[in-house]
C-alpha cells in the first residue's frame, strides 16, 4: 500500500476525511451555527449536528476540528479510511484534568489517547481503528429505539454514552484503550506505563464492552 499523506495520529492511503460532530449540553444558537456554516460551504449544521467532508488533499476545517469542540460540541469523530479520531470534550475540574492526564500514551500503531484544553474544559482524543463491520454494528446497536440526540448515528450515540461515563469519573472506557493499544516496551519510563485498572461501577459495563468491542487492531 502506499502511503500518500500523513495525519496527526494516523497514515492515510487517500485524501477523504469526513467530521461529524455532535452538541450534547446545549444546542446551538442561530449566531453558532452561522458561525459554524461559515467554515465550509458544504456543511449545513442543524442545532446539535455538523458534518464535513474534504475530498482534496491539504482541505480541512479551517482552525482545526479542536476550536470546534471548545466552543460548540461535545462528542466528534473522524474517519480516514479506518483510522479513526475520536473526542470527547466537558467542562472538568484541576482534579479531574490531572486524573485524566494519567492516561495519555500512545502506543499501536499510534493508537492510543491526548488529552488536550485545560483545567476547565477538556478534550479527550482517543486515536484507533475501526472496521466497517464494527462500525456498522454499533451503529445498528446504538440507533435501534434511541431517543438520544444523535439519534441517526449509532457512532454518537456511542461517545456520548462514554462521556457520561468520563463526566462523573468512570474511566473504565479509556483503560480499553490502554488495554487493546499499549505496547510494553523495555525501555519504557514510568511515565508510560498502564495506569492502574480503574474501579468497577455497578452500572455502565455494557457501554465499556461496546466501547472496547469497536476498537481494533490491523490484524484483526
Amino acid at each position: 500500500m502506499k502511503i500518500l499523506s500523513i495525519k496527526k495520529g494516523f497514515m492515510s492511503d487517500h485524501s477523504s476525511t469526513s467530521y461529524e460532530f455532535l452538541a450534547v449540553d446545549k444546542p446551538l444558537g442561530v449566531n453558532e451555527k452561522e458561525a459554524v456554516a461559515r467554515l465550509s460551504r458544504r456543511t449545513s449544521p442543524t442545532a446539535y449536528r455538523a458534518s464535513f467532508v474534504y475530498h482534496v488533499e491539504g482541505y480541512d476545517i479551517p482552525g482545526g476540528w479542536e476550536k470546534l469542540m471548545e466552543k460548540y460540541y461535545d462528542v466528534m469523530y473522524s474517519e480516514d479510511y479506518g483510522w479513526w479520531t475520536l473526542a470527547i470534550a466537558f467542562d472538568t475540574t484541576k482534579k479531574q484534568f490531572r486524573k485524566l492526564k494519567e492516561f495519555k500514551f500512545r502506543g499501536y500503531e499510534d493508537c492510543g489517547i491526548d488529552i488536550e484544553g485545560d483545567e476547565k474544559r477538556v478534550i479527550v482524543i482517543i486515536y484507533c481503528i475501526i472496521p466497517d463491520d464494527k462500525y456498522f454494528d454499533v451503529s445498528e446497536n446504538y440507533i435501534l429505539g434511541s431517543k438520544k440526540l444523535g439519534r441517526d448515528n449509532g457512532l454518537l450515540n456511542l461517545l456520548s454514552d462514554v462521556r457520561e461515563q468520563l463526566k462523573e469519573g468512570d474511566y473504565r472506557a479509556l483503560y480499553k484503550v490502554w488495554e487493546v493499544y499499549y505496547e510494553d516496551e523495555e525501555d519504557d519510563d514510568e511515565e508510560h506505563e498502564m495506569p492502574k485498572e480503574p474501579e468497577e461501577f455497578e452500572r455502565g459495563k455494557e457501554i465499556v464492552e461496546d466501547f472496547k468491542n469497536i476498537l481494533s487492531t490491523l490484524d484483526i
